[in-house]
C-alpha cells in the first residue's frame, strides 16, 4: 500500500526506494548542490524525473537536503556529548521535546543501555556550556547528566549504504 507520496512502506515506516531513487540519494549524497540536469545525465534519464523523485524523497522525508555547518570553522569551541538517565520515563519525551526545539542542540536519540537519552550540544563559551548543562540538571525527571567534551573533531558525516527494494 502506497502513503501520499506514493512510495510502499515496509516494515513500518521504511520506504521502499527503488534503484532510481537510490541512485539520486547516492549522488546527492556526494554532492547535495549537484544540479538535476547532471543527475540526469549521469543516470540517463530526464531532468524532470530527477525533479519530481527528488521532490517525492524530500516529500517523504527520506531525505532533506541542507548545507553542513562545521562548528569549529565558525567559532564554535565547545562541543559536548551528553547522557542523560531519565527516572520519570514519563517525563522522558518532554524532555527530549525540549531538547529537540533548542538551537544549541544538534542531535537527540533514545538510545538503549546505561542513560536514556543522548544529546549534542554546541557552545562559543565554556560559561554557555555550564549554564546548558545546570538547567539540564535541574530538569525534574533527570536523574544523571555524563558529559563528555570533544577534543577533536575527527569526522562528521551521517552515512551509510542504502539499497534498493531488489537488492
Amino acid at each position: 500500500m502506497s502513503d501520499e507520496t506514493g512510495y510502499e512502506r515496509v516494515e513500518g515506516n521504511q520506504l521502499n526506494l527503488d534503484e532510481l531513487d537510490v541512485e539520486i540519494v547516492q549522488l546527492l549524497h556526494k554532492d547535495g548542490r549537484m544540479p538535476f540536469t547532471e543527475i540526469a545525465k549521469k543516470i540517463g534519464v530526464s531532468e524532470a524525473t530527477i525533479r519530481n523523485r527528488v521532490q517525492r524523497l524530500t516529500n517523504s522525508g527520506a531525505i532533506t537536503i541542507q548545507a553542513y555547518l562545521n562548528p569549529n570553522k565558525l567559532g564554535f569551541r565547545n562541543i559536548a556529548l551528553i547522557e542523560l538517565k531519565i527516572v520519570d520515563l514519563d517525563r522522558a519525551q518532554t524532555i527530549a521535546s525540549e531538547l529537540v526545539a533548542q538551537d544549541s542542540v544538534s542531535y537527540v536519540a533514545f538510545v538503549a543501555g546505561s542513560y536514556d537519552l543522548f544529546v549534542e550540544v554546541t557552545y562559543d563559551t565554556n560559561e554557555g556550556l555550564l549554564d546548558f548543562l545546570a538547567a539540564l540538571r535541574a530538569k525534574s525527571g533527570v536523574s544523571n547528566c555524563e558529559t563528555a567534551i570533544v577534543l577533536k573533531l575527527l569526522k562528521t558525516q551521517y552515512s551509510f549504504q542504502i539499497r534498493s527494494a531488489k537488492t
